[in-house]
């Protein structure tokens, strides 16, 4: 077998492309503004549609039905459109069929009160959390595999075309003094929109 045709372990085995319920993960805040996540409730892992439409339902997904458990409050989400001046959180899809991955980047000034602290990868079979580390420089890279690797194109890096293999995928930033920003990953690149 030649190095083109060889799989690797991280390569999908999906024939067509995995979805997830498109709501957020359940975070959680206390008094003291640590923030927590859900990983599961009272319901199991479960498929909603039929044939190729199948949607993955997590069991987090029954933590946001229900009231926020006593002494916690579920905290507002953060677009990019609302962070203040020189702070941003920003992704980028490289990879292709054997090795797939996002590289989520931020920027913060250093002269502010903000400092992104983690980050944290919704895909469509679970979620990935990462620490900001001292010193650490961007990007984090999250490493995909199996359903969650899925890729029309071997392309490196993603064009972002209309395609948007990881649509679905959300990138949520703990920023200390901020909040949590989430970053849906649906963009398409203007390179690849016909005029």
């Amino acid at each position: 077998m030649s190095d083109a045709q060889k799989y690797s372990i991280t390569r999908t085995r999906a024939t067509w492309k995995p979805r997830v319920d498109a709501r957020d993960l359940p975070f959680f805040t206390d008094e003291d503004g640590n923030v927590l996540v859900g990983v599961s409730g009272d319901q199991q892992a479960s498929y909603t549609g039929s044939g190729r439409t199948l949607v993955g339902m997590p069991p987090y997904l029954s933590l946001l039905e229900d009231p926020a458990p006593s002494g916690l409050a579920r905290p507002r989400l953060l677009t990019r459109d609302q962070l203040p001046e020189g702070v941003s959180v920003d992704y980028r899809i490289d990879g292709g069929f054997n090795n797939n991955c996002v590289l989520a980047s931020w920027s913060v000034p250093k002269e502010s009160r903000y400092e992104v602290a983690w980050m944290c990868l919704k895909t469509f079979t679970g979620m990935q959390l990462k620490y900001v580390m001292p010193k650490k420089h961007p990007p984090l890279v999250f490493a995909l595999g199996d359903e969650d690797a899925f890729a029309y194109c071997d392309k490196k890096p993603c064009d972002e075309c209309a395609f948007r293999c990881k649509n679905g995928f959300v990138l949520y930033a703990g920023v200390r003094g901020l909040g949590i920003v989430a970053v849906p990953l649906d963009r398409i690149s203007s390179l690849n929109l016909k005029k």
